[in-house]
């Protein structure tokens, strides 16, 4: 999981979320300390799209990886903002956000923002910016240099108009606007009567700097409320992403290659196992069966090794194999081991 953290002098380090193989043997991801240099951005970038690339792929996408690596890189572009812009000017007002120059084959045009962005502003730096993700196959034309700066410029404008509705106060729901009462009031509502409440405060010591934590502790039951609400709905989240990799890996497990001559046809299969884990990940072979439409017959057509091999990956016919890193069929279990291998792909009939 991505942590942040502050260091004995001050500085803010990001740590990454831990990669899994297929991912950590090509990238490299480590702490940042401080301000984040170009290039760990764009490495950052580079994990981000390849985790993106294979999201159809249930055996390797992760979704709480993907969830991760993007608080990650709000983390990382949120410390390059600070360290450009003057914490003492508000958003809205003086800053002034400068784009990235656009090379000839991408289309639009981005002008310098001052102060808070409009609509238009936004759409306009989102748009170019999907403009040239679909690139990112296109080496001659793909600029990773320029992906990370278009995503800062579009991280700092979205920061600006936050910073913008923040100070106007527009959060609150249109339809519901929220109800404001003056403290006074708030104060005798929940002290009357109460000797341990505000009044009892301002007449201690340092009284007046203590009303801030009364109110605030009787806010807690709400805000624990709240947390709980948020669990529940992350948990109904969870749920709906474990069913839909059971659904993706079933698709996956349907999906076949089929060559034919005559009465005669040859499947090849890529399965996946119980843990979503696909043979060639294992470095086994296509499944190989034949079916024959003289005599109504199917048939697996494979070597007994690779057989062994098949049942170990699937956690069956324990008792058809010895070996364990090299499994081999046991003398005599070849046409069971078959049989068995056609049940595990739903092929009930001889």
């Amino acid at each position: 999981m991505a942590t942040m953290r502050v260091s004995r002098n001050g500085e803010i380090i990001l740590t990454p979320p831990q990669l899994p193989p297929f991912l950590s043997a090509v990238y490299d991801l480590k702490p940042i300390m401080g301000k984040p240099s170009d290039e760990e951005i764009k490495v950052l970038h580079a994990v981000i799209r390849s985790l993106n690339a294979v999201a159809h792929l249930p055996t390797l996408y992760n979704s709480e990886l993907s969830m991760e690596l993007s608080q990650h890189l709000f983390d990382a572009q949120m410390a390059v903002h600070r360290a450009k812009y003057s914490k003492s000017l508000l958003p809205g007002n003086a800053s002034v956000y400068v784009p990235p120059a656009l090379p000839p084959h991408i289309p639009g045009t981005l002008k310098q923002v001052v102060g808070a962005p409009s609509d238009e502003e936004i759409r306009s730096a989102q748009s170019i910016m999907r403009t040239l993700d679909n690139l990112a196959n296109t080496p001659h034309l793909y600029d990773a240099d320029l992906s990370m700066n278009l995503s800062q410029h579009i991280f700092n404008l979205q920061f600006a108009r936050y910073m913008h509705d923040s100070e106007d106060g527009q959060f609150a729901s249109e339809s519901e606007p929220e109800q404001t009462h003056p403290v006074e009031l708030l104060v005798d509502q929940q002290t009357q009567g109460d000797p341990t409440g505000v009044d009892a405060v301002l007449d201690c010591p340092g009284g007046e700097q203590n009303v801030t934590s009364v109110l605030e502790a009787k806010q807690i039951p709400q805000a624990t409320s709240e947390f709980a609400q948020l669990g529940e709905t992350m948990k109904d989240v969870k749920s709906i992403l474990e069913k839909m990799s059971r659904m993706l890996t079933l698709i996956k497990a349907d999906q076949a290659i089929v060559g034919c001559s005559e009465k005669y046809y040859q499947v090849f299969k890529n399965p996946v196992n119980q843990q979503g884990i696909a043979a060639s990940e294992c470095g086994l072979p296509l499944l190989r069966f034949e079916y024959h439409d003289n005599g109504w017959r199917y048939s697996i057509w494979m070597t007994s090794d690779h057989i062994a091999r098949y049942l170990q990956f699937f956690n069956i016919g324990a008792d058809l194999i010895q070996g364990g890193g090299e499994p081999k069929l046991i003398d005599g279990k070849n046409d069971e081991a078959k049989k068995l291998l056609l049940e595990q792909l739903g092929i009930t009939r001889p």
